[in-house]
């Protein structure tokens, strides 16, 4: 009784520790897991991926700057204006070349002499101060740069939106005589934000300073105009206004979302770019589960070979408990089948002692005084 006791006490035990001990380690290691995840995804996965977009963008619009740099210094282009604008055709047929040749959305040249805003396709109209659209030729025409990146509306591909490059044109005395350029479709800019998402699997869009979404992909909440729309968007709002890089997190249906905010001189735009954890910390709870049934089941192994070697030891005791018939005089034992047998092979055959023989102080010295 007393070893199935102890028995009793000692396999609760070992489970306990055997349990707890893996429970402990695959705990600490699913939450440094973790950590280390959202560090990786805030500190590097996220703006890697926003200088990526932003490498792109800029080698997307530096063709078009390119193209109208040369539109404003081509020697046609100033002798035609200089020479008053004669043969609507030449003009015409010359911006139907750029745009053919160059693959662009649009080109266009408007006089300042004349006003004429001229296209591939003809005079479309005559830019005037009075009208709110034309705001963007009086714009360029004042100010100090040579060229500026502008996304409105295009008259001419039915108010399509269009990212611009309106580049300032001077003749050979440095007098402004127009501006020249080409525009590209903002669907190219919607085909890169389409190609990095599914390539990185993030969600990228762009917000211009007054909190309006102006691109995303095609996953996007359409319903969702503005930031103000966000639950979050105070924090959103924080970020706007500065053109400094700046990263955040903030919780969406239970998961954080890492998000990274970057001002896009060139549109005056800002690029977020946005990768919930979700997917990851669910490979990395799923890996927390496996170890558990892994532990779980080398905890049942263990814990069978413990009982058979329990078993085993308690079988071979069991046989010396009970009473074990002596000899009062030779001290022999009598076994089951009647046989006497010296104590010392009685007991090395029923258990793991092993006998070595020596002479105790009293026989000592009843057997051998001399010694």
């Amino acid at each position: 009784m007393l070893w199935n006791n102890e028995k009793i006490k000692l396999v609760p035990v070992i489970s306990f520790l055997l349990i707890t001990g893996f429970l402990m380690t695959s705990l600490a290691s699913y939450f440094v897991s973790r950590a280390s995840l959202r560090s990786e995804i805030s500190l590097n996965e996220l703006p890697l991926t926003s200088d990526n977009i932003y490498s792109e963008i800029q080698h997307d619009l530096l063709r078009p700057i390119f193209i109208s740099s040369l539109m404003a210094s081509d020697t046609f282009l100033r002798d035609w204006v200089i020479a008053g604008e004669a043969g609507e055709q030449q003009i015409t047929k010359y911006l139907k070349e750029i745009q053919t040749k160059y693959n662009t959305f649009t080109s266009f040249f408007v006089s300042e002499k004349t006003r004429r805003y001229y296209h591939a396709d003809g005079i479309l109209k005559k830019v005037s101060p009075d009208e709110k659209r034309d705001d963007w030729y009086f714009r360029v025409r004042d100010m100090a740069e040579n060229y500026e990146i502008n996304v409105d509306q295009d008259l001419a591909n039915k108010d399509a939106m269009t990212i611009f490059i309106n580049y300032r044109v001077f003749d050979y005395d440095k007098n402004y005589i127009g501006a020249t350029g080409v525009g590209l479709a903002v669907k190219s800019v919607k085909n890169l934000i389409e190609n990095y998402q599914k390539k990185y699997n993030r969600t990228i869009y762009f917000i211009a300073p007054n909190g309006e979404i102006k691109l995303a992909g095609s996953d996007f909440d359409r319903s969702v105009t503005n930031i103000s729309q966000f639950q979050e968007h105070s924090l959103f709002a924080d970020k706007i206004g500065t053109q400094s890089e700046s990263s955040f997190a903030y919780k969406k249906a239970g998961y954080l979302v890492h998000t990274n905010i970057r001002y896009i001189k060139e549109l005056d735009w800002y690029l977020v770019v946005e990768q919930s954890e979700q997917e990851a910390i669910k490979q990395i709870y799923t890996t927390l589960v496996i170890n558990l049934v892994i532990c779980l089941i080398i905890t049942l192994i263990v814990l069978f070979l413990i009982n058979l070697s329990v078993a085993s030891y308690q079988k071979r005791i069991e046989t010396l408990r009970g009473i074990v018939p002596i000899c009062s005089y030779c001290k022999q034992i009598r076994d089951d089948k009647g046989y006497w047998n010296q104590v010392e092979a009685y007991v090395a055959k029923h258990t793991d002692a092993r006998f070595s023989h020596s002479i105790c102080p009293s026989c000592m010295k009843k057997h051998y005084p001399e010694e």
